[in-house]
């Protein structure tokens, strides 16, 4: 082999780019004329279930499932989708034909990759090579696209949990140490020393004390068989300063947001259970005191104002908040006082770092929590289901591997003649393991970039327009689309898996090839 030029080498680069490229822009043709198709087929369906609606229920019903005009869009969107399909075609196929005519030209640009090239794209490997390596090439592109839609799709609901958490939960907690203090009460004068400072700090959002109080509830029905008991965890805040530590006010779906002294407002699954409605009157039981002859429970009357939905189960199920001087009564805190002071921040993720910074405003015997810290179990169970995800579709990937591993294994069988060939005229052992291993990094390169180019793709279509095939119904998950994160770190990494995974695959044909014995080889027929 001659040294390779540069000219030789740009050439060849370029040429072998823009084929990727008009590849991948097929490939992209005919993914979008298969969305297409099922959208329409999805619009014919719901047309003939508006004929029968209309034919049993109403006119009105009818129009809003058949969507007038759907159908002539449908039939321009997929014959839009065709057009480009056969543009690409003529222009993908056109310019592989011409780079297999002048493939020798840029032989200067690597004998092992010109010859891998060389069966990659060669007519005369046989039909049923060809077939198993479009089969792999296939396998690893369904496999990659897999992974990055799967992995967007949970992405974007872990976000929306993680938004619910903090909008319930403040980023910061900083509350007395049960360490170095025997109460946990702070002060109402040290702790509005405390959150002066604190406010200060650029990077603080909001700062608000907070009061909780865990007890048994019941609602105030006259019956004994109407009533319904609980256990609630309330919350005492102060009304005008927590709208800019937490989002409870937003979620409150009837009835008023803000609570006067002896109002609540409680989780819509704890409503339902205790049978309350608005305006009704719940019973919380408040802390035991000593009267003359018995120790009798303190019981505090709160009436229900509002009711809230926050879209996290065990926030909806038992929590309920009302004022601080409303909480204060019922555990009988005569001097006043907060349990906890809650601090929003402008970048949650440098939470720690902001807690390290906010250190000098807050006295030595007083802690904190981050808000990964006060539900770690939470957080822990996103992390685990979306490596285990992770992994369950990484296997899709290896299953496809196995196909290159048989592609490679047939094309060193037909290819026997030729490694003696090669190997007699003076190439190595090691030439001839890179000539297979960038065979198989071509397949994997080929598939990977496919399957990234239509996990991009799908990742658009659903979160923009899945709704042309199903409707999520807000009042079930309190989102109305599917939501998506597409995070260009992760695709990344998804890529650079899949095409490690080919890469591994094709060591063992590799590694067989190269071990032929040029004299064994020329036998073989």
């Amino acid at each position: 082999m001659r040294k390779a030029s540069g000219l030789a080498w740009f050439g060849g680069l370029l040429a072998d780019m823009l084929l990727l490229a008009l590849f991948l822009l097929f490939g992209l043709a005919l993914l979008n004329i298969l969305i297409q198709t099922i959208v329409l087929i999805v619009g014919l369906f719901r047309t003939a279930e508006a004929a029968r609606v209309a034919a049993t229920v109403s006119k009105t019903l009818a129009d809003e499932i058949a969507e007038p005009g759907r159908f002539g869009r449908d039939v321009k969107d997929l014959l839009i989708a065709l057009g480009c399909a056969i543009a690409a075609a003529i222009a993908y196929f056109g310019f592989l034909k011409l780079r297999r005519k002048y493939l020798h030209l840029f032989v200067e640009a690597g004998f092992e990759s010109f010859v891998s090239k060389r069966y990659l794209v060669a007519r005369e490997g046989g039909k049923l090579v060809g077939l198993i390596t479009v089969v792999s090439v296939l396998g690893v592109a369904v496999g990659t696209m897999a992974l990055i839609v799967v992995l967007s799709v949970m992405q974007g609901f872990d976000d929306q949990l993680v938004k619910k958490f903090m909008g319930v939960f403040s980023h910061i907690n900083v509350q007395a140490d049960s360490r170095y203090v025997s109460s946990r009460v702070i002060p109402e004068d040290e702790a509005n020393r405390i959150m002066e400072a604190i406010s200060k700090r650029p990077f603080v959002q909001g700062v608000a004390p907070i009061i909780d109080y865990e007890c048994v509830v019941r609602n105030d029905a006259k019956s004994q068989a109407a009533r319904r008991i609980g256990f609630a965890l309330i919350r005492g805040i102060d009304v005008e300063r927590e709208k800019s530590v937490t989002q409870f006010t937003t979620y409150v779906r009837q009835g008023e947001a803000l609570p006067k002294d002896g109002e609540v407002v409680i989780g819509e699954r704890i409503a339902q259970r205790l049978n309350v409605f608005i305006g009704d009157d719940i019973i919380a039981m408040g802390e035991p005191a000593q009267t003359a002859n018995r120790i009798a429970i303190k019981q505090g009357r709160l009436k229900v104002i509002g009711t809230f939905s926050s879209g996290l189960y065990d926030v909806d199920d038992k929590f309920m908040y009302t004022t601080i001087k409303t909480v204060q009564d019922l555990r009988m805190m005569e001097d006043g006082g907060y349990e906890a002071i809650h601090i929003k921040v402008d970048k949650p993720e440098l939470v720690h770092d902001y807690a390290v910074q906010l250190a000098p405003d807050i006295p030595r015997y007083f802690g904190y929590r981050t808000w990964q810290e006060l539900n770690p179990d939470f957080f822990a169970a996103l992390w685990t289901e979306k490596v285990a995800m992770f992994i369950i579709l990484l296997l899709i990937i290896l299953v496809a591997s196995f196909n290159i591993v048989g592609t490679l294994v047939m094309t060193v069988v037909q290819k026997t003649r030729d490694i003696g060939v090669l190997k007699s005229m003076g190439a190595t052992n090691g030439m001839v393991l890179r000539i297979f291993l960038w065979h198989g990094f071509l397949i994997g390169l080929i598939g990977t970039s496919l399957g990234v180019v239509w996990g991009l793709r799908l990742c658009r279509f659903v979160e923009r327009d899945i709704e042309q095939i199903f409707h999520l119904p807000g009042s079930v998950y309190g989102i109305d689309r599917l939501p998506v994160i597409v995070e260009p770190e992760l695709i990344v990494m998804l890529a650079g898996c899949a095409l490690l995974v080919c890469i591994l695959a094709s060591l063992i044909p590799a590694w067989q090839a190269a071990r032929l014995h040029p004299v064994e080889a020329l036998r073989y027929d």
